[in-house]
């Protein structure tokens, strides 16, 4: 921990591109204390709207209040909603220049309806999700690749948060990966739900819940899993992907940490918190990991900011980026043993439920440490 406490003293602004699906998170406020006259569905008044970064674009929001100047990598439609996440990024001073504009899909959107009902807290009623997953055509796979090119040689660290919209195609996940490789950049991968890892082979770290990393490997568990079966998992993907680092995360549990250069596989244990909601945990966890590597914290350390900050971020009703200083606090407070002090929704925190996509498709309620 005095090696993280240090490295936290003399943080350094750091350069990252996030490569993934970039979402608009739209969340509709109102009043729902009545049911329909003619379905038996509640009926939500609206008072409000609101429009947020989400999947890959909050990440950008969440690397931007670590220190980090962010290039954002992906695809957005022709359309308000694409026009809309340009505006939020920008106003934020994510650099835009490597999102591209394809009029043959719609800017992924999802649209929650909020429904607050007798004074008690927002309930997320239901979701509409307006998406395209088909991968990109050739011609916008190969602007794809030239953006990542060109952006590259400034960058020191590169995330891919893999939503399996289509954006991290094989081969262009592939492609980018093999020359962040070349060029000594470390590669960062929260992965989607998938059967098959193989387009992240070569990255340097992998941050999987153990559902997908047991969907992953076909390594299932109808129990609970033991230590040793955790252990199994991680060493797979260790060594079929080729990794430096999988931090695979484990709900209640905390992480385990396994490193290429060391057999010995490190717990990192969870810190009791106040859970408001988890969205955007798994976004949190990549962020707090590529930043912390970014500024020469080891591995343990990393996991253990990155733990710190996703910790933080689900107390919070929906997203919000949480700023470098916070985590600091918080990270010594936990070292004087004093715990983690009161939710960050009591602390001047955004409010505002988000739409965690891992949370539907893939369990980020798993990547809640």
């Amino acid at each position: 921990m005095e090696d993280l406490l240090s490295a936290l003293n003399d943080w350094k602004p750091f350069r990252a591109i996030v490569v993934g699906d970039f979402m608009l998170d739209r969340l509709v406020h109102g009043e729902a204390s009545r049911l329909s006259a003619d379905a038996p569905v509640p009926v939500l008044k609206v008072e409000r709207r609101e429009d947020q970064a989400g999947g890959a674009a909050n990440l950008c929001l969440n690397l931007r209040a670590m220190g980090a100047s962010v290039s954002a990598l992906g695809l957005l439609g022709d359309d308000t909603e694409g026009g809309l996440l340009r505006t939020i990024l920008a106003g934020e001073g994510v650099s835009t220049d490597a999102l591209i504009t394809d009029p043959t899909r719609p800017t992924t959107c999802k649209q929650n309806l909020i429904g607050l009902a007798q004074g008690r807290h927002p309930q997320k009623m239901f979701r509409v999700d307006v998406e395209s997953t088909e991968a990109p055509g050739e011609q916008i796979e190969a602007k794809l690749l030239a953006a990542f090119e060109a952006a590259l040689p400034d960058a020191d660290v590169v995330c891919i948060e893999d939503y399996n919209k289509g954006v991290c195609a094989p081969a262009l996940c592939i492609a980018m990966i093999q020359r962040a490789r070349s060029a000594g950049v470390p590669v960062f991968v929260d992965p989607a739900s998938l059967s098959d890892f193989s387009k992240y082979r070569g990255a340097s770290a992998i941050t999987p819940n153990r559902t997908e990393a047991e969907r992953a490997t076909g390594m299932p568990t109808h129990a609970e899993a033991s230590p040793e079966h955790n252990v199994k998992l991680a060493r797979a993907l260790l060594d079929a992907l080729d990794l430096e680092c999988v931090v695979l995360t484990l709900d209640r549990h905390g992480a385990l940490v396994l490193t290429g250069g060391d057999p010995t596989p490190i717990p990192v244990p969870t810190i009791a918190r106040e859970v408001y909601d988890v969205t955007g945990a798994g976004d949190m966890m990549l962020a707090g990991l590529a930043a912390a590597r970014a500024n020469g914290v080891g591995w343990r350390g990393s996991v253990r900011f990155a733990n710190a900050a996703a910790g933080l971020e689900v107390e919070v009703f929906g997203v919000a980026p949480i700023p470098i200083e916070q985590i600091h606090n918080e990270l010594l407070a936990l070292h004087a043993g004093k715990g983690g002090g009161a939710p960050l929704a009591r602390r001047g925190a955004r409010p505002g439920p988000g739409g965690a996509e891992h949370g539907q498709e893939g369990g980020v309620h798993e990547r809640v440490l």
